[in-house]
């Protein structure tokens, strides 16, 4: 009798730990589900100049009639509005321009390195894009912490917004 309480106390323990452990797996999974991109900023969105800009879920890419230019994955929302109509998207470079020649490559020294794209006016059919730029400034950072400080309108990044549609 005291083998059979010991075996049922021994297997209630071991199912009692496994149901811990699987309702924190479904907690860590939750929580990644609410930081997913909103759906009003995932599309194709193309502005007056040609440029395209391709966002999904995980990543950015922009074009056009001048072929590929800057593209990146880990795709950050931060917002600066209550409305989520305004905010930075940050990405992790995976195209970049090379500063010797000019062209953008998977190869360059920004690749790997953290930049913005800042949002404005988001609607379900337009939206307003800036990519982060000033003269003298710098184009990328080691560490997201960093394109977050970095990266602002307040710091002079983003003076010159693209007006877009989503395709």
């Amino acid at each position: 009798m005291k083998s059979t309480r010991f075996v049922f106390s021994r297997a209630l323990a071991v199912l009692c730990a496994l149901f811990f452990v699987s309702f924190s797996f479904m907690s860590c999974q939750q929580e990644d589900d609410d930081n997913e991109l909103p759906s009003t900023l995932i599309g194709t969105w193309k502005s007056s100049h040609g440029e395209i800009f391709a966002i999904t879920s995980t990543s950015l890419s922009n074009s056009g009639s001048w072929g590929d230019s800057y593209a990146g994955n880990n795709l950050l929302v931060s917002y600066t509005d209550d409305k989520e109509t305004s905010g930075y998207i940050y990405i992790k470079y995976t195209r970049a321009i090379n500063p010797e020649n000019g062209a953008y490559s998977e190869t360059a020294p920004d690749v790997g390195k953290w930049y913005a794209i800042a949002f404005k006016n988001l609607t379900s059919s337009s939206l307003s894009l800036s990519g982060a730029y000033k003269k003298d400034g710098i184009t990328s950072t080691e560490n997201l912490e960093d394109a977050i400080s970095t990266f602002t309108s307040g710091n002079g990044y983003f003076d010159i917004y693209s007006e877009c549609v989503k395709q």
